[in-house]
């Protein structure tokens, strides 16, 4: 995850994007971090002498600065930017049992060996069970023993974001003190968003989806599906993108994928449904290694690292995974 990040910084250097650069940007974010998460942060750094402290916080950064900061800001061009476009699917499911969320995690190849789903056990917090970048402590992709459960999608916009907190430590927090959609709603609301996204938080009972922009949040109350993917659908958000066209069609593929399976079923969905859609090649299942490509899957009850093409899965051990 360094050397990538490095990558990314030589080759943005014409726009004064430097690692050093990064690193003092991601300063700005710090104390914004709860003191625990970063003595985490500092045992890590303490057990790996290729990385520092600064490189670790950093890391937990990247996504905040990327979006909220270097894309609006600076229109980092195209070229620059291929090996770092992320192109998540995520679909929403109120069946006739509980809520289901699933999701594809899209990005460069070169990322494919700093993925891993981790599994955290304390004595006092929640289970959490999410997928994490490099040392990043969590995505907006996990799930909690509460039955919260999040799914992310970053957005391209021209919007800057806030200096808050970065999204991975939000989002663990989150997983790790939030037993319900409504208590990390809340929480959402409090600190904004430092960047551009879409995101899908499910509970025992319902499902809310968000459109954000930093302190501005569109938010639908799911009654039967719905599809998020790296775009906005509310009709005052489309100026601010900064590709209308980016996604439109995977996201309309998806609408009516979902659409099609919910009728069918008559809304009796199960998670190895939500894996049919997200196997479909190569719109919402993605394997061209020169672009964005599916690296993880995740439903509430299965995970693995790949394609959800291939047969084997993992079973979430929680007990929501294991429902």
């Amino acid at each position: 995850m360094k050397r990538l990040i490095q990558l990314f910084s030589l080759k943005s250097l014409l726009k004064g994007i430097t690692y050093r650069k990064l690193i003092s940007i991601s300063k700005q974010y710090e104390p914004f971090i709860p003191k625990y998460l970063r003595m985490e942060m500092l045992g890590i750094s303490d057990n790996l002498l290729e990385l520092s402290y600064d490189d670790i916080l950093l890391q937990n950064c990247f996504m905040d600065i990327l979006y909220g900061y270097i894309i609006p800001c600076l229109k980092i061009s195209n070229y620059n930017f291929n090996n770092f476009e992320l192109g998540c699917t995520s679909l929403g499911v109120i069946n006739n049992e509980s809520p289901l969320i699933a999701q594809n995690f899209d990005y460069s190849l070169f990322f494919k060996s700093t993925a891993a789903f981790v599994h955290v056990i304390t004595p006092r917090l929640s289970e959490v069970f999410s997928l994490r970048l490099g040392s990043l402590l969590s995505l907006p992709i996990g799930v909690n023993n509460w039955g919260l459960s999040l799914r992310v999608n970053v957005v391209k916009t021209r919007m800057r974001g806030r200096i808050s907190i970065p999204c991975s430590i939000l989002s663990r927090i989150a997983l790790e003190w939030c037993q319900d959609a409504e208590s990390f709603f809340n929480l959402q609301k409090k600190f904004g968003g430092t960047g551009p996204y879409n995101l899908l938080i499910a509970d025992r009972d319902k499902i809310i989806a968000l459109e954000g922009l930093t302190k501005k949040i569109y938010r639908t109350d799911t009654r039967n599906y719905i599809v998020k993917t790296n775009t906005f659908t509310n009709p005052k958000f489309q100026n601010l993108l900064f590709d209308k066209e980016y996604s439109k069609f995977r996201q309309s593929y998806g609408e009516i994928r979902l659409d099609s399976l919910y009728e069918k079923k008559s809304g009796a969905i199960q998670n190895r449904d939500l894996l049919q859609i997200m196997k479909d090649n190569s719109i919402i299942c993605r394997e061209n290694i020169f672009k964005s490509m599916t690296l993880a899957f995740l439903t509430d009850k299965y995970f693995g690292l790949g394609s959800p093409k291939e047969k084997t899965y993992g079973v979430i051990p929680l007990k929501r995974g294991e429902n």
